[in-house]
C-alpha cells in the first residue's frame, strides 16, 4: 500500500476498492514489465479517484434532505414526504433515475429530471403502509448521470402501526372551486385496548377544521369517525398538510394522517405576470390583460399601491365572464428595476385578485 499517494492510502471506507486496485496493480506490472510501478500505481490512484466520484460528493450539495423519517404512522395511511433537488451548479444537471432499497417505500419519478441551475425539482416518497408494518429502515437512491456521474442516498426510516388503521389513508378534496368548501370523513379503526381513545385532532391550518365522533366499541375493538373540512374561505392554493389525531396512548400518543387538495381560484388572470417594456421616465406604453372568471363579475378598480399615479385603466360597466383590460402606463421619473403587485377589486367579493407586474425606466 506504500505506493499509493497521502491523500488515498488510509481511507479505512474503501478497502476492497485499494485490494482489488492492488491486484490490478500487479497484474499490470506482469503484462508491462517496461512500465515502472509509479506510472501503474498512478492509473490505480485515478481509477480510486473515479469511484470515490460516483459515490456522489458533488450531488449531495444539491440535496438539503439527509434522512426521512416518518415516525410512527397507522396502517392504511398515505403517508410520503417530498425529497428536493435543488441545481446549485454553474451546470445543467440531469436525474438519470430513482429507486428505493425496499418496496416498503416507492419514489415517483421527479418532477423533472433536467435542471438548469438555479432550478428545483422534487421527488416524491411515499410508504406502503398496507403490505407493510413495524419498524421500516430503507433508503431512497437519487442516480445523476450530468454533469458526471454520482449517487446520493438517503435514509428512509418508519414504524407502521397495526392496532390503527385509517379507511382511506389520507383526507383528499381534490380540486375545491374558491367559496364553495368541501369535507371528507376517514373511519378510524383500532384494536387493542378496550379503553383506547382519542383525546383530540391537532390541526395546523386555519382552513382546516375536524369533527370527531366515536362510533362503535366492543372488546378491543374501537371506532371512529373523522370528518375534516376545508373552509369556504380558503384561498386559491395547493393543500398539503398534517394533521395528527392525540390518543391516550402512553408510548405513542400521536397518530398522523395527510391531507391533500387545491383550491381552484374562481377568477384568473392572464399573465400572472406582466412583463412591461424598458422605458425611460416619463414614457407611456400600454399592456392587455385578460380577467376570466367560472360566472359573470364586475371589476370595481384595478390599482397598484406603490405605483398608484401611473396606471390608467378602462373598465367596463357589466358583468362579464371575460374582461380584457388595457392598461396604461407611465413610466415615474426613479430609474431601476421594479416589481409590483396589481390588485383587482371585484364587486361581491370580499377578497381582490392580484397579480404581478415588472419592468425598466432607465
Amino acid at each position: 500500500m506504500g505506493l499509493l499517494p497521502p491523500n488515498v492510502e488510509g481511507r479505512g471506507t474503501d478497502v476492497q476498492t485499494l485490494s482489488s486496485g492492488h491486484l490490478y496493480f500487479e497484474q499490470v506490472s506482469d503484462m508491462l514489465g517496461t512500465i515502472g510501478h509509479w506510472g501503474v500505481a498512478a492509473v490505480v490512484c485515478l481509477a480510486v479517484s473515479d469511484l470515490t466520484f460516483a459515490e456522489g460528493s458533488w450531488a449531495e450539495q444539491l440535496i438539503d434532505t439527509k434522512k426521512l423519517d416518518f415516525g410512527v404512522v397507522a396502517t392504511g395511511s398515505e403517508t410520503s414526504a417530498l425529497v428536493k433537488v435543488r441545481n446549485t451548479t454553474t451546470s445543467p444537471v440531469h436525474i438519470s433515475s430513482v429507486s428505493t432499497a425496499c418496496a416498503c417505500a416507492q419514489a415517483a419519478p421527479p418532477s423533472t429530471n433536467l435542471l438548469q441551475p438555479g432550478e428545483e425539482a422534487t421527488i416524491a416518497v411515499t410508504l406502503n403502509t398496507r403490505q407493510f408494518s413495524k419498524k421500516r429502515d430503507t433508503s431512497v437512491t437519487i442516480f445523476f448521470d450530468s454533469p458526471e456521474l454520482a449517487s446520493v442516498q438517503i435514509p428512509i426510516s418508519a414504524y407502521i402501526r397495526t392496532d390503527v388503521v385509517f379507511d382511506p389513508g389520507i383526507v383528499r378534496f381534490g380540486s375545491v372551486e374558491f367559496g364553495a368548501g368541501a369535507q371528507v370523513t376517514v373511519r378510524i379503526a383500532y384494536a387493542g385496548r378496550p379503553d383506547w381513545k382519542i383525546m383530540d385532532v391537532r390541526i395546523g391550518s386555519e382552513d382546516l377544521s375536524a369533527d370527531l365522533k366515536e362510533i362503535g366499541r366492543e372488546g378491543g375493538l374501537v371506532s371512529y369517525e373523522l370528518t375534516m373540512k376545508l373552509s369556504a374561505t380558503a384561498r386559491p392554493q395547493r393543500l398539503r398538510d398534517l394533521i395528527h389525531l392525540i390518543t391516550d396512548d402512553a408510548a405513542n400518543p400521536r397518530v398522523p394522517l395527510m391531507v391533500e387538495g387545491t383550491v381552484v381560484p374562481d377568477i384568473s388572470v392572464t399573465p400572472e405576470t406582466v412583463q412591461i417594456r424598458a422605458l425611460s421616465p416619463g414614457e407611456t406604453t400600454t399592456v392587455r390583460v385578460v380577467i376570466r372568471g367560472r360566472k359573470p363579475f364586475l371589476i370595481e378598480d384595478i390599482d397598484c399601491e406603490k405605483l398608484s399615479d401611473c396606471f390608467t385603466v378602462k373598465l367596463g360597466s357589466k358583468p362579464n365572464m371575460l374582461h380584457v383590460v388595457d392598461i396604461e402606463f407611465h413610466a415615474p421619473e426613479k430609474s431601476g428595476k421594479f416589481s409590483e403587485q396589481m390588485v383587482v377589486k371585484i364587486s361581491d367579493r370580499e377578497e381582490p385578485i392580484r397579480f404581478q407586474v415588472s419592468g425598466l425606466i432607465n
